[in-house]
């Protein structure tokens, strides 16, 4: 694991992949920044005689994957592409230098594939919620607000119904489905549950890539996998209507559409998992004479 880890930081790729996600998440929240002052000026002056309605415009609000700007969107839209680039092409690399025979020669080839699988996919789990953390970070740093404990409670009023509110619809569309109690209790616990959630598909769309790299012999195309699959769930099941079993739409924060379940998340996750772990077994043993 140790040289794959060596191989990874010195892979240019690497620092592209992690470079091009982290301006397009600073991006995002600067842009969710700049609309946040707009929206909090105004509620100011609409809401002061409300200080529940005036809590639910926080800060927090243009985090990525929270804020409505083209960015944070189009993080969750490219994150396949990126942060499976250093590394879903792996043994076509290896394969064509030499370097796997190489590796097989010093260890089982058991333990070898079964290292690289769990390297892509915790390397790929870093690539993604890295970029979104920091930025979370440097968010609070711009905004000077790092305690949210008042939205927090304003939210719970809402949704207990207690809290006092000027007539208006507006503030319930801020009620979640889907960890709706992790936001009673801190915005930073339901950020961070659906980086992690995030981490966890990014990790499964690489190793996807890099299974399905035992079948194929151009790079470009290997690259462009777990892409390819990410917009192909996208379309199908736009075409079909079942926009919450999509996971363009519930890896989003912001729970976009309607009628999300855990259930979703969990079938999909499992799906595609053992999708993966299939072709990589085949794969493998595709190979067996070649990896022997």
């Amino acid at each position: 694991m140790n040289v794959e880890w060596q191989k990874f930081f010195k892979n240019k790729m690497t620092y592209l992949s992690l470079i091009a996600l982290q301006v397009i998440a600073l991006l995002a929240i600067w842009k969710g920044a700049a609309y946040f002052s707009e929206e909090y000026d105004l509620a100011a002056r609409l809401y002061h005689d409300y200080p529940d309605a005036l809590a639910l415009f926080s800060s927090h609000q243009y985090w990525v994957g929270l804020s409505d700007t083209f960015f944070s969107s189009f993080y969750y839209f490219v994150f396949p592409l990126l942060v499976s680039l250093p590394v879903v092409d792996s043994f076509y690399k290896e394969k064509a230098t030499g370097y796997l025979n190489f590796e097989l020669l010093r260890v089982s080839r058991r333990a070898y594939f079964a290292k690289k699988f769990l390297f892509v996919f915790v390397s790929s789990f870093f690539i993604f919620t890295i970029p979104l953390v920091l930025s979370m970070l440097f968010a609070n740093a711009m905004s000077g607000n790092w305690n949210f404990e008042s939205y927090s409670t304003a939210y719970s009023k809402l949704i207990n119904g207690t809290a006092a509110l000027p007539d208006t619809n507006i503030f319930f569309s801020q009620e979640k489905l889907l960890f709706s109690e992790l936001l009673q209790t801190s915005i930073y616990l339901y950020i961070l549950v659906y980086y992690f959630i995030g981490g966890l598909f990014a990790g499964v769309y690489a190793c996807f890539g890099l299974a399905v790299s035992l079948f194929l012999n151009n790079r470009y195309l290997i690259l462009f996998i777990p892409m390819s699959i990410y917009l192909g769930m996208w379309t199908i099941f736009t075409l079909l209507g079942l926009l919450a079993w999509d996971p363009f739409n519930f890896l989003d924060p912001r729970q976009p559409v309607s009628k999300l379940s855990y259930a979703s998340m969990i079938v999909m996750f499992g799906l595609l998992l053992a999708a993966t772990i299939t072709t990589y077994i085949i794969g493998v043993k595709r190979h067996r004479d070649v990896f022997a």
